[in-house]
């Protein structure tokens, strides 16, 4: 009897271990890779990811480098993740040399990755689909809109990020409306590398050397965010220079609440992350997903923003 007890147990013991196995053989992982979290944009785009892979019962692993000009790190985390076999790689990369390598890394060990907050094809490697919004034509937005503020000539100050496509689109798009209209020139354009603090700084170093600038913008939120403090600590407000960010981010809707900044182009960073989940959940399934999957953009100031 006693034999036939233990017996018993060893046997449910197994079927218990054998049944955690199997459930941990049918967990689906997914790697979400951001350039980092300097930016309130990636939190956002996070938060719309987890909702859709909540839904879908999808396990998140999300890592990122410290700074978003750290390309050797971010690659040791899409290796890291792929050594792990994760089932898809979401990743967002701040160059296209590091993209490439990523994205030819997944391609070998045979795991989907969707690059997102892009559009721009890379030259090689297999992407499932880029999803994003289109950054030249926000720039373009911010323009139009500060045309549409402003009756007389506009001097504009361009803060730029870090070198990459998302600071050519974004600028350039600002630069096309810029060279059809006389009004509007571009008097000054200068790197804050995506950060509020460097950000603040050198539009303080601007206002000194160009005083006759009336227009600031911010190609991200947080740039946006420290051009309002320089221009505020040099005693002036939005009604003397229209300050303009890009992203979306909650942050940037306080600015805008308390009088800090002008606006921002909203370029709806929750969606991009529900977006690029319901593309991965796609490519698990073995469905087809438009090589493009383009969210859209608005600009926000403070006749809309507590809609």
């Amino acid at each position: 009897m006693k034999k036939l007890l233990l017996l018993a147990v060893a046997c449910f013991l197994l079927s218990a271990i054998m049944a955690g196995e199997g459930q941990a053989a049918d967990k689906v992982e997914i790697a979400l890779v951001p350039p980092a979290m300097v930016s309130p944009f990636y939190q956002a785009v996070i938060k719309g990811a987890n909702e859709v892979a909540a839904k879908y019962g999808y396990e998140l692993q999300i890592l990122a480098p410290d700074r978003e000009d750290d390309a050797a790190g971010l690659l040791n985390i899409v290796e890291t993740m792929i050594s792990k076999k994760v089932n898809a790689i979401a990743l967002c990369a701040m160059d296209e040399e590091t993209s490439v390598t990523a994205v030819k890394k997944a391609n070998a060990a045979g795991i989907p990755i969707v690059l997102f907050n892009t559009l721009v094809d890379l030259p090689s490697g297999d992407v499932f689909a880029y999803v994003g919004y289109d950054q030249r034509k926000g720039g373009a937005q911010v323009a139009e809109y500060v045309l549409s503020k402003i009756q007389g000539d506009i001097k504009a100050a361009i803060i730029e990020g870090l070198p990459s496509s998302y600071t050519t689109e974004r600028a350039g798009g600002f630069n096309d409306v810029a060279a059809k209209e006389p009004r509007l020139k571009v008097v000054v354009s200068q790197a804050a590398d995506w950060e509020r603090e460097k950000a603040m700084n050198v539009v303080t170093n601007i206002l000194s050397a160009h005083p006759e600038i009336n227009v600031i913008f911010g190609l991200s939120d947080e740039m946006g965010i420290g051009a309002g403090q320089a221009v505020k600590a040099a005693g002036k407000t939005i009604n003397d220079i229209l300050i303009m960010g890009l992203d979306g981010n909650e942050s940037a809707f306080d600015a805008i609440r308390k009088g800090l900044t002008t606006g921002t182009c909203d370029v709806n960073p929750v969606g991009i992350g529900t977006a690029t989940i319901e593309t991965i959940h796609k490519a698990l399934i073995g469905e087809s997903s438009p090589k493009k999957v383009v969210t859209d953009t608005i600009i926000v100031d403070a006749s809309n923003v507590a809609k």
